[in-house]
């Protein structure tokens, strides 16, 4: 057997490898998603394992106590595996691996979702197949593990001489697979709730161009315009879109709101992953001592009297405005929220 068949397993197994991250990373839920994402995080990464560690098609078992020959690539003695037993243990190896990925993953900061799962598979995947394959290399030919052609039917007539006893073992050990399979792919393919959410934040443009939640305007005339910064981040694991309406409330002290006035309404869409910045102008056209400016974020349909308990996400702000040119005419701008005609 020459080393170009080592050299197309490693590129088959890589493709594989590669197709079932894409997969993983852009179809949706419940589709070839749902094969490919159970393929990619409890079999690959134990696969891939099992050809670093055991390169050879089959075992010379060292002497007893000679731990370190298990791992060596001399030309008499080498580590292998027949490939059914090899099947086997990719598959405990991935699922011990799992939680040393869900681990690694909370070291670095990152969230533990379907995408970062995926990358983390692939990555840990993708080098243990080099490595292994550089392993296979420096055994000989005829040594050397890769995928073998035909070995289902051997091994089905070889089962046929095993006692009830090895076949309900296999059985058992069939079962436990597809269990486990199911319950990790189901994971991956409906991601928790608690990982799904959509962060809004109000925050004021520096000098140098930076951003930070301080410097807030307090106190304003009407007519006075100010600028803020609404940040949305989309961590929905879609594509969302949002209906941002920005409203000047008075607020009696019980918390109720008598009136509204309605200062700016926009819309976007974001991808899941990425943040929505949008510098809004607010200009205050009624006056009074502390009034609440709200943006509310919507990601359904805006109701026909927008308010905090109707809205997704929500950020507020209290403000004092002075009245530019006296008299109560800019009591004309509030409408009561619970108006036919209200602020829609």
């Amino acid at each position: 057997m020459s080393n170009r068949a080592v050299f197309a397993d490693v590129v088959a197994t890589v493709a594989l490898v590669a197709g079932a991250v894409l997969a993983v990373l852009n179809l949706e839920p419940v589709t070839v998603r749902a094969v490919l994402g159970g393929i990619l995080v409890l079999f690959l990464p134990g696969y891939a394992l099992t050809t670093l560690v055991f390169p050879a098609r089959s075992e010379v078992r060292p002497s007893i106590g000679d731990i370190s020959s298990a791992f060596a690539g001399g030309e008499t003695e080498y580590a292998g595996l027949p490939f059914l037993e090899r099947l086997a243990l990719s598959f405990g190896l991935s699922i011990a691996l799992v939680p040393v990925f869900a681990w690694a993953l909370e070291v670095v900061g990152y969230e533990f979702v379907a995408g970062n799962v995926a990358v983390v598979c692939g990555s840990v995947a993708v080098v243990g197949l080099l490595l292994g394959a550089v392993r296979r290399l420096r055994l000989p030919a005829e040594a050397a593990y890769v995928i073998p052609v035909g070995v289902l039917v051997a091994y089905r007539n070889a089962a046929r001489g095993r006692s009830d006893w090895d076949g309900a073992l296999n059985v058992a050990l069939a079962a436990a697979i597809v269990v486990s399979t199911a319950v990790v792919t189901f994971a991956l393919v409906s991601p928790v709730d608690g990982t799904s959410y959509t962060q809004a934040s109000l925050l004021t443009e520096e000098d140098d161009g930076s951003l930070t939640a301080s410097g807030y305007p307090q106190n304003l005339t009407v007519g006075e315009s100010s600028e803020l910064v609404l940040l949305v981040e989309n961590y929905e694991q879609e594509s969302m879109d949002y209906t941002v309406v920005v409203q000047l409330q008075r607020v009696e002290q019980n918390g109720d709101v008598v009136a509204t006035s309605e200062l700016d309404r926009f819309s976007g869409t974001v991808d899941s992953g990425d943040r929505w910045q949008v510098t809004s102008t607010i200009q205050p056209s009624i006056a009074g001592d502390n009034l609440r400016l709200a943006y509310l974020v919507y990601k359904d349909d805006v109701p026909q009297n927008p308010d905090i308990e109707s809205s997704y996400r929500h950020v507020t702000l209290w403000l004092n405005v002075t009245e530019a040119g006296g008299g109560d005419e800019t009591q004309a701008s509030l409408s009561a929220p619970d108006r036919p005609g209200a602020t829609a």
